[in-house]
């Protein structure tokens, strides 16, 4: 485990009582109604530390997107804190895809920036079900270096798992299965390609291939 995380929790409160999860939507004869956020981050750390918050709310159904004001806040040390609640962020009516749930398609994004501006912890909150939601092509782009895969997207991806074409014997990357965010570029040591092709797939697009 990291010294520094983030986490989000989503919650729904429903139309009535059910057995549902609390962070699922509803979309039949249960019907979700307010919908909630908490951001909490955890330092492992024996020091107090301090960062920015940011974050930011992307509709995968629209272009629609809003950046809540920055935060600086202190993570005591060994300890976890509330760093934000409130109502989680969703298009005006008129914008929105679903007017009856309209952050049912709204991913959240927070990150926690060093004094440097570096990024120290991400963390990203999507809608659930998984199977309801119709994620569009983020136009995902690998730029292959020495020892490193730098990875891009224009619109959020969600689990993209990097692999090799045929044999992935002696392939190894650093970080896998990646939540990605427009002007969030990760980058990832990798060893062993070998001038093997780099594929990729996601949710929406579970088949690997060349991008």
């Amino acid at each position: 485990m990291k010294p520094i995380t983030l986490g989000i929790r989503r919650e729904i409160a429903k139309n009535r009582p059910n057995d549902r999860p609390r962070n699922f939507y509803e979309y039949g004869s249960f019907q979700s109604r307010e919908v909630t956020l908490s951001i909490w981050g955890c330092n492992s750390n024996h020091v107090d530390r301090k960062f920015t918050l940011k974050v930011s709310a992307y509709d995968i159904a629209t272009d629609w997107r809003v950046d809540l004001p920055e935060q600086q806040i202190t993570l005591g040390e060994n300890r976890s804190a509330e760093l934000w609640s409130g109502k989680c962020p969703e298009p005006p009516l008129d914008q929105a895809f679903d007017k009856m749930a309209p952050s049912g398609t709204v991913v959240v994004h927070a990150k926690l920036l060093g004094e440097n501006g570096e990024v120290v912890a991400r963390f990203s909150d999507w809608p659930q079900p998984y199977k309801l939601l119709d994620i569009p092509n983020p136009n995902l782009k690998l730029d292959i270096g020495e020892g490193e895969i730098r990875v891009s997207v224009e619109r959020p991806a969600k689990g993209v798992w990097l692999s090799v074409q045929g044999d992935d014997e002696g392939v190894e990357f650093g970080d896998n299965s990646l939540d990605l965010f427009p002007g969030d570029t990760q980058v990832i040591s990798v060893k062993g390609v070998d001038g093997r092709m780099v594929t990729a797939a996601w949710l929406g697009k579970e088949r690997a291939g060349q991008v």
